[in-house]
């Protein structure tokens, strides 16, 4: 029986809205889950996403929200976090559910690092490789060895007392051959099957759920193959990934346009790496019901805030004067107290205030967005 329970409020043609509990918590989806790469979200305080004064008094309080297993590993070290009883508790998100995502998108970084595209951001000498077995690599922080395999990387997640966990997979690089992703696809395979094995014993002793990831480029082939294999795993949920990192809007919507069906109809769709306005409100349409990026939480590096009316892009010199909230529609805290021409002048001098009221804004207004879509979608006839 899965720990996870779920069922369908209302289905119409590709859409529908899952009431999911686990844990104690439900929620409702489509949901779109911030990212909070080490246990937090850089100058917010995460309570605020919680409390209506903040957020939109219409919203549901956001319940879910993502996590790194590699660098928790790394830094503070999972088992400081399993003795503080588990990220809830470390982090203080007693009343949240905690994903804590795949490593094998971190070791597909740690091979860039090693073919020397980002080394120089690093002050150690950064080292990876890849065997059947395990992934053997150098800590970017210290210099120290480790070693991943689908075995400790589920036991690690399970430290972390985490809610949803995801399988160790192969990312291959974006020059691969089709040979290259056809023996990663194989490696991928064999270690879901290792994961779940591993897991099965201890899954109702554990917090969490384990979900396995389809991924595997623009190759509707290798994209069925792996839908096929890896649905035999979908106890609770599934995942796509491997798109939207570098691939084009048109080649993302026929990759997961085609791979969506293929999956279990009766277990809800996570999207990994997906969250534009413009991309939440198509894919909600074609069978996705959970969503992930880290693009609302990293715009402010281009001063950039999400809008009705596209994106603001609040350094221009036009907003200086400008006394209107970023977009007229939104209720959160930034838009209901603050005008473009004071985040304007907080992004010109640097203040970190702006990226604080510009993450909360961006979170808030994804949330917004699927929130109306699903009430007006629960309205609606039968």
């Amino acid at each position: 029986m899965s720990k996870l329970q779920f069922k369908i409020l209302k289905q119409k043609w590709n859409a529908r809205v899952w009431e999911i509990t686990l844990n104690g918590i439900t929620l409702k989806t489509p949901i779109f889950m911030p990212v909070g790469t080490k246990a937090t979200i850089k100058w917010l305080i995460l309570d605020i996403l919680q409390d209506p004064k903040y957020i939109w008094e219409h919203i549901d309080p956001i319940k879910l929200i993502l996590a790194n297993t590699f660098h928790l590993y790394l830094r503070p070290w999972s088992k400081i976090v399993k003795d503080a009883w588990g990220l809830h508790n470390f982090e203080n998100r007693k009343n949240w559910l905690i994903l804590t995502d795949s490593w094998g998108f971190q070791v597909f970084s740690l091979w860039l690092a090693n073919q020397k595209f980002n080394a120089e951001k690093h002050s150690h000498k950064v080292g990876m490789k890849l065997t059947e077995e395990w992934v053997k690599f150098t800590s970017p922080y210290d210099g120290s060895k480790h070693i991943f395999t689908p075995e400790n990387v589920v036991d690690t997640q399970c430290e972390l007392w985490s809610d949803i966990m995801m399988v160790l997979d192969v990312c291959s690089p974006a020059n691969s051959d089709k040979k290259t992703i056809e023996k990663h696809i194989a490696m991928t395979h064999r270690r879901a099957k290792r994961a779940f094995d591993h897991f099965e014993p201890k899954y109702n002793d554990a917090r969490g759920v384990l979900f396995p990831i389809v991924q595997w480029w623009s190759y509707l082939d290798l994209r069925k193959q792996s839908a096929e294999y890896l649905s035999q795993f979908a106890r609770d949920w599934i995942a796509i990934w491997w798109v939207s990192v570098w691939e084009s809007k048109e080649l993302i919507q026929e990759v997961v346009s085609y791979t969506a069906p293929l999956l279990p109809n009766d277990k809800p769709r996570y999207l990994m790496w997906v969250g534009t306005p413009e991309d939440l409100l198509y894919w909600i349409e074609q069978w996705i019901d959970m969503f992930d990026c880290v693009t609302a939480t990293r715009l402010w590096r281009h001063g950039i805030a999400f809008s009705d009316h596209w994106n603001v892009k609040i350094t221009n010199s036009q907003y200086r004067t400008d006394y209107t909230p970023l977009t007229d529609n939104c209720d959160c805290y930034t838009c209901k107290n603050f005008s473009k021409a004071y985040l304007c002048h907080l992004i010109r001098e640097q203040e970190t205030l702006w990226w604080a009221l510009v993450w909360l804004h961006n979170i808030v207004y994804l949330n917004r967005i699927l929130e109306d879509r699903k009430r007006n979608f629960l309205k609606n006839e039968e």
